[in-house]
């Protein structure tokens, strides 16, 4: 009697496990799509999901990326295993090349996407309480670094156009290099 609730879990892990790296998948290829498109010609709307997309990925996506390659170590699929090793190694370099400032920035619009108020970035909260630490980081300093990134090009559209210039090509040079591993296993 022990045994069936264990092998019901296993399967839901086994289960859990592709669904997962099908979704990881997925959000890869709109990231992708979306850069793509913002290469062609801003567009507000696209560049909204564009931050949901690229602060999950270089935050939890990149945590799973990792987690899978280790899985991989032991196994016998070489391309896939190149794969995931590109694919963190890109999204390591692009991490590494966005300052403080614009990785700030691209966690606030995902915010201002994700969420109607941005009371997180606020002082006083709802509760009339204030808040002074914002993920183990002053609050004044973060709102500082956003006022200032935003001060120096301008506006938000001019952000978003710097931060495509500046994120444009990393993306499309990890989407070939990828491709071309993947292109392998056919």
């Amino acid at each position: 009697m022990d045994r069936f609730p264990k092998d019901e879990f296993l399967r839901d892990f086994k289960i859990k496990t592709f669904v997962q790296q099908a979704q990881f998948e997925q959000w890869l290829k709109s990231l992708f799509y979306l850069n793509n498109e913002l290469t062609k010609n801003w567009d507000f709307i696209y560049q909204e999901m564009f931050y949901i997309k690229l602060y999950e990925v270089l935050t939890e996506g990149l945590v799973f990326a990792v987690k899978v390659l280790q899985s991989l170590e032991k196994g016998y699929n070489e391309n896939k295993r190149e794969w995931y090793n590109s694919l963190i190694d890109g999204l390591n370099e692009i991490k590494h090349e966005l300052s403080k400032e614009e990785k700030d920035y691209i966690e606030y619009r995902r915010h201002g996407v994700c969420h109607i108020f941005q009371n997180g970035y606020e002082h006083i909260q709802e509760n009339l309480k204030i808040k002074r630490i914002r993920k183990d980081e002053d609050l004044h300093n973060i709102n500082a670094r956003l006022k200032q990134i935003i001060t120096n090009h301008g506006s938000d559209k001019n952000v978003d156009i710097f931060l495509n210039s500046k994120l444009q090509p990393k993306l499309i040079n990890l989407y070939i290099r990828l491709t071309k591993i993947y292109d392998k296993k056919i």
